[in-house]
């Protein structure tokens, strides 16, 4: 028979066991939860930091050369533009643009807020640094949320694909690119367009429901 101390003694040295592994599995848990919040703060910007629109130049993307132009006019706060945007566009660029088949140019068309007015200046400094379609898809994601297009969210939005700092903050707040907007609207005044989005194919203007149709019938004859 074990004596009495001894067996406390084994009692204690279970206790402090127990409680060793329990702290490791505490320790091992919170490591697992910080690499994993970590990952999912990293990880969405190393991806956003890739271009996803090697070909573009500007507001352009694709084989100038092209038999089929096509031009959207949109607008960062509307529903069916960020749906064409998110769900429809990279398909477009896949099958039509990266072909060789269409050359695409985006207009955005903004309105008379400050906001929007922010956001299309925010377009064309992405547009110098040859990642607008890129800065884009961050416009739609935020187009909603309160102050999304003020100048802080803005220049962060830069920050998450990794356009010059410097240049895009001077850019932001310059007023090179007034004139250049105007003459967007123009434009989409010129081709009659009456709401967003929609699509000059060629000379054709088209809404997004007969876009591809369109360029098919052209590619074709």
């Amino acid at each position: 028979m074990k004596p009495k101390s001894t067996t406390r003694e084994h009692l204690r040295q279970k206790r402090r066991d127990k409680k060793r592994q329990k702290f490791l599995l505490i320790l091992l848990i919170t490591l697992a939860v910080n690499i994993i919040f970590g990952l999912a703060v990293i990880i969405p910007k190393i991806l956003l930091r890739t271009p996803k629109s090697k070909q573009s130049q500007g507001f352009t993307i694709g084989n100038p050369d092209a038999p089929v132009k096509v031009i959207q006019f949109s607008s960062y706060y509307c529903s069916f533009c960020k749906n064409f945007s998110e769900n429809v566009e990279s398909r477009f660029i896949r099958d039509y643009v990266e072909p060789g088949l269409v050359y695409y140019r985006y207009v955005n068309l903004p309105g008379d807020s400050e906001a929007s007015q922010r956001a299309a200046v925010a377009s064309y400094c992405a547009a110098d640094q040859n990642r607008f379609f890129d800065y884009k898809d961050l416009l739609y994601t935020y187009s909603a949320a309160e102050d999304g297009f003020s100048a802080d969210n803005l220049n962060k939005y830069a920050n998450l694909i990794g356009l010059d700092k410097n240049d895009f903050e001077s850019c932001l707040y310059d007023t090179q690119y007034k004139d250049a907007y105007e003459q967007d609207l123009l434009l989409a005044e010129e081709a009659g367009v009456t709401g967003t989005p929609s699509f000059l194919v060629n000379d054709q203007l088209v809404y997004s429901n007969d876009l591809f149709a369109t360029i098919d019938s052209l590619i074709n004859n």
